[in-house]
C-alpha cells in the first residue's frame, strides 16, 4: 500500500458542518482502526484538514476521501502521493511483574 497526503479546505464551522462532525469523527475513527488513515490534523482556524491515507493507489485514496461525511462541504481537495510517511511509534507501557 502507498500513502497519500490530502489537504482539504472548507469554509470553517457552519451549522451544517457542525451537525455533520459527530458522524464524520465516527467515520474517521473507523478508518483509523482499519489502518486506512495514518494521521489526521485540523488547523486551529478549523478550515483546513490534513490527513494521510493508506491505499493501493490514488483512485482508492480519493474514494476514501469522497466517502467522508464532511466531503460535500470541502471547497478544495489536494492529493499528494508520498514516498514515505514516518511517525513516532506508540509507546508501550512498562511491564509490571506484580
Amino acid at each position: 500500500m502507498a500513502a497519500y497526503m490530502f489537504q482539504l479546505e472548507f469554509p470553517g464551522i457552519t451549522e451544517s458542518v457542525a451537525a455533520t462532525v459527530p458522524e464524520h469523527r465516527a467515520h474517521i475513527n473507523k478508518l483509523f482502526s482499519d489502518g486506512r488513515i495514518l494521521s489526521y490534523s485540523v488547523s486551529s482556524a478549523r478550515n483546513t484538514i490534513w490527513c494521510v491515507v493508506n491505499a493501493e493507489d490514488e483512485q482508492e485514496a480519493m474514494e476514501l476521501v469522497l466517502a467522508f461525511p464532511l466531503y460535500p462541504h470541502f471547497t478544495e481537495v489536494a492529493c499528494h502521493p508520498l514516498l514515505f510517511h514516518n511517525t513516532l511509534p506508540a509507546a508501550m507501557p512498562g511491564i509490571s511483574l506484580n
